[in-house]
């Protein structure tokens, strides 16, 4: 007898002359032939086997099933541990190994010999197939079926008198399984609680979290876990992890060895290669397509990826196909799946018959490469391809040697690293620029071209990192070297200059910006020509840097003519041309035209779906800036309903994660607390804190941003002393982080100033905001909007303190200089007349104020509206000025405007 691995089988000589009539025979109470189940069982439901195998009339039990799956799956424990707990359903349970027909007539002899002594085999057989048909609830299991043929006889006689139940690696189909009239259950992978619970049990460790990372390094497949069970109790001190570092080192080795005690052929190198030997000799093409998706990750891989292995699409569906009906690989919705224990086994190579180590990682990075969608940023259509590929690019790239010089590999590795931070993933775009960059200079050398390039692009994604000082010390050092390499003309070296402009901006370097744009600008219209594409682009460039360095109206012209400029050249609907367009209607937004930015905002909005479509991130863009000019026209329920809807949409196009997500959340909790609804705003801006710090890290601007935002929308919540803590700890940071000359860590200071204003700490306000005001002009200029709104803040402590003539010389001198930059009609002009007004009625000159109030209501329902807010303000202030002109109150009561 042969006893081993669930496997019964039993080798007779029988003489037919003492053979009794099959009907005449009975089996006692639960005959069986059943080996010891393992007393390790989890993550599996037997009552799922149970369901497919219902009574019959009588309760008499009759069905029949086939658990099939990858091999490994552990469909043989299953069976095994059904048939001992539902053993007292059945008179007989009878275990055959079915691998060959050979076996499956060993199997049915083997049944004869215990219920009755019989001679020649052929009897014995029909001897058993006899009992089956004459008698009633049994379990028949035929076990590692390779060959349905085999059994397709047996299971049409004895159908109906009891319980068939088939295991195979084989994936007949549907149809398949229904013309058998087998009920088919799919066994997949353990759930990784399961994983962990096997693993602890084997090893005796309680340590789930390693448990859980081999696990996932085993993809949850029993027999690999119970592999790894058995090696690590048999070497003290191993532990999971130290099992998890053979396995990247010894894969073929580890793969191999089942443990002391244990079969050879029951470990995940032994099982899978002769699924593979039976593949190989069927097709040719199978086993190659094999070998390739063993490079690629386990995920779903589309199915056209791999046509270009097969001149006939045909054939590689048959390929597929005949891999599926083995369970190597899993077929869904035109996509194709591969368990990663099955992928190392190929790549590992270690078949019977002496394969060498498989090729196929070429083939797959250039497969991957002919699978890659068109333009990684502006493309949406091509995103979601994207995202299937993604797993399988960085599971080939990481494959190659850390000395390969795949030229197909380096272009991958940097459209993806493109695509990645073009979707807001910015640090892993920096670790993949950053090892594309390590690459190029060890293939093509620090001086080629697109090594250079590469570096740019390290920049770049510094910059958005938020690592500005780095980006700025990097793009300064690729000038000098493109400067060296290709010459001062060259549109590389034009490109890196434009680069390092723009790292001085963010930097808080803007005039020194401003310089660098005027230049480059010159030489563009020397090298380039005025209508060069590049040319245009540093126009734009240039009027963002005046319209940073508060030179708002040169801003504007420049907008305007650029936009005239690219509608010429480059026609209306071109992205660029939209672009200006939208960066015209943000210089009026500054420049106090809002009503004219309002307008220009949703003509770009209508032309932006029209041309890109709804989910197209420049469509998303404006919808995020109408919304914010309608904040700043006063329409703010109108702005929370659309950055609600945006936000949306956001989510369903770029993932929770996005940077752009983090924005527009940021924006709607402002026009939260600008409609009042402060106590939502604070819920907001505090959970957007957290997620900033896990997605940004602490240090990002954005984040810093948003504990700015936080710090206000305590004030507003009348939570002062949280305010003053919030902003206090956010000044040392910008500084820390930025420098003191940074415009946001300038502003930061002035939050510090209005907190202690609200906080009552007057006199610290006014020492600060002076300080600051020295600072602001000397880094910015008399004339920059943040100089002048710093003005305002020191005029308004002045009035907080009693300083009230101070305070009214100081509002008056701004507001000369407000009209003088800015214009009669911009809203922070109209905002300083105001306060201007509260401080006359402050300072006893009430009938000025009433007569300064009047005029500025009549302006601001003409600039503004009626329901502008301001405007409300604007008419509440002129009704106290009069009350207080006409003895009815003392001027003191007012509704002062947010300062600007």
């Amino acid at each position: 007898m042969q006893l081993g691995n669930h496997n019964v089988q039993t080798n007779l000589h029988v003489d037919a002359s003492t053979l009794l009539p099959a009907q005449r025979v009975a089996a006692d109470a639960t005959v069986h032939n059943l080996p010891p189940a393992s007393g390790v069982f989890v993550g599996r439901d037997l009552a799922m086997l149970a369901g497919l195998l219902p009574g019959g009339e009588g309760g008499v039990v009759v069905g029949q099933a086939a658990v099939h799956g990858l091999g490994g799956i552990g469909k043989t424990e299953l069976v095994l541990q059904y048939a001992r707990e539902y053993a007292d359903r059945y008179r007989l349970v009878w275990w055959v190994t079915a691998d060959t027909a050979e076996n499956v007539g060993l199997g049915l002899a083997a049944l004869t010999r215990r219920l009755h002594p019989v001679a020649t085999l052929a009897d014995a057989q029909a001897w058993a197939v006899g009992w089956l048909q004459s008698n009633r609830g049994w379990l028949l299991v035929l076990d590692n079926v390779e060959r349905v043929e085999d059994i397709t006889g047996l299971l049409g006689q004895v159908m109906g008198q009891g319980h068939v139940v088939v295991t195979t690696r084989r994936d007949l189909g549907r149809a398949r399984w229904a013309r058998l009239r087998l009920a088919p259950l799919r066994l997949g992978v353990l759930d990784r609680a399961a994983s962990i619970a096997l693993l602890t049990e084997l090893t005796g460790l309680q340590d789930a979290a390693a448990a859980g990372r081999l696990a996932a390094d085993l993809g949850d497949l029993p027999l690999a876990l119970e592999q790894a069970g058995a090696y690590i109790s048999q070497h003290e001190g191993l532990g999971c992890d130290g099992y998890r570092a053979l396995l990247a080192t010894q894969f073929a080795q580890v793969a191999a060895d089942g443990g002391e005690g244990g079969a050879a052929q029951r470990t995940v190198a032994s099982v899978w290669q002769v699924t593979m030997h039976t593949v190989r000799a069927r097709s040719a093409l199978a086993d190659h397509v094999m070998r390739v998706l063993g490079w690629l990750a386990p995920e779903a891989l589309p199915d056209d990826v791999l046509l270009p292995l097969a001149d006939d699409p045909g054939a590689l569906g048959d390929a597929l196909a005949l891999l599926a009906s083995y369970n190597m690989i899993s077929r869904s919705a035109g996509s194709v799946g591969t368990h990663r224990l099955v992928q190392a086994v190929a790549r590992a190579g270690t078949s019977p018959d002496g394969l060498d180590e498989p090729d196929g990682l070429d083939e797959a990075v250039r497969l991957v490469l002919a699978g890659l969608p068109d333009d990684p940023t502006s493309n949406v259509a091509g995103w979601p391809r994207w995202n299937e590929l993604l797993p399988h690019i960085d599971t080939v790239l990481a494959h190659l040697p850390s000395t390969h010089e795949n030229a197909a590999a380096l272009y991958i590795g940097n459209v993806t690293a493109i695509y990645r931070q073009s979707q807001g993933q910015v640090a892993e775009a920096v670790v993949a620029f950053e090892q594309l960059l390590t690459d190029c200079r060890r293939v093509l050398g620090d001086d080629h071209p697109n090594t250079l390039t590469t570096r740019a692009h390290v920049a770049a994604a510094y910059r958005e990192a938020g690592r500005v000082a780095e980006a700025v010390v990097v793009s300064e050092q690729l000038l000098i070297d493109c400067q060296r390499v290709l010459a001062d003309d060259h549109p590389n070296t034009l490109n890196s200059r434009s680069n390092l402009a723009a790292a001085y901006r963010e930097a808080g370097r803007v005039a020194e910006a401003v310089v660098a744009f005027e230049q480059l600008l010159t030489d563009c219209r020397r090298v380039l020509a005025d209508d060069h594409s590049n040319t245009l682009a540093i126009r734009s460039n240039l009027a963002a840097a005046y319209r940073e360095a508060g030179r708002v109206a040169e801003a504007v012209v420049a907008f305007e003519q650029l936009l005239t400029d690219c509608r010429r050249v480059l026609g209306d609907d071109h992205p660029n041309t939209l672009s200006s367009r939208s960066n015209l209607a943000a210089a009026y937004r500054e420049a106090g035209r809002v009503a004219e930015a309002v307008v220009a905002f949703e003509q770009l909005l209508t032309d932006r779906r029209r041309v890109l479509g709804d989910d197209h991130p420049g469509t998303l863009s404006s919808r995020a800036h109408v919304a914010a000019a309608y904040r700043e026209a006063g329409r703010v329920a109108e702005a929370v309903v659309a950055f609600e809807q945006l936000l949306i949409d956001c989510r369903r196009v770029l993932g929770d994660d996005h940077p752009d997500i983090l924005i527009t959340r940021s924006n709607l909790a402002a026009a939260y607390r600008e409609a009042g609804r402060v106590a939502e705003a604070v819920v907001m801006s505090e959970q957007l804190l957290i997620d900033c710090q896990r997605v940004l890290g602490d240090d990002h601007p954005d984040t810093l941003g948003t504990r700015n935002n936080l710090a206000a929308a305590y004030r507003e919540a009348g939570r002062v002393a949280e305010a003053v803590v919030v902003s206090a700890q956010l000044l040392i940071d910008c500084r820390r982080v930025l420098g003191d000359d940074h415009p946001n860590t300038l502003t930061a200071r002035a939050h510090v100033a209005a907190a202690y204003r609200e906080a009552g700490r007057v006199a610290e306000a006014v020492v600060v905001s002076e300080q600051l005001l020295i600072d602001c002009r000397r880094v910015l200029g008399d004339d920059h909007p943040n100089t002048l709104t710093t003005r305002a803040h020191v005029a308004a402590a002045y009035r907080e303190a009693g300083r009230v003539a101070e305070a009214v010389a100081a509002f008056e001198r701004l507001l000369t200089d407000r009209l003088r930059v800015l214009g009669d009609d911009h809203l922070d002009t109209l905002i300083t007349r105001s306060n201007l007004a509260a401080a006359y009625r402050e300072a006893g000159r009430v009938a000025e104020a009433v007569v300064m109030s009047e005029q500025l209501l009549t302006d601001c329902q003409r600039v503004l509206g009626d329901d502008h807010p301001n405007t409300a303000a604007v008419r509440h202030g002129l009704a106290v000025a009069r009350a207080a002109m006409d003895g009815h109150g003392d001027g003191s009561t007012t509704q002062t405007l947010n300062l600007a």
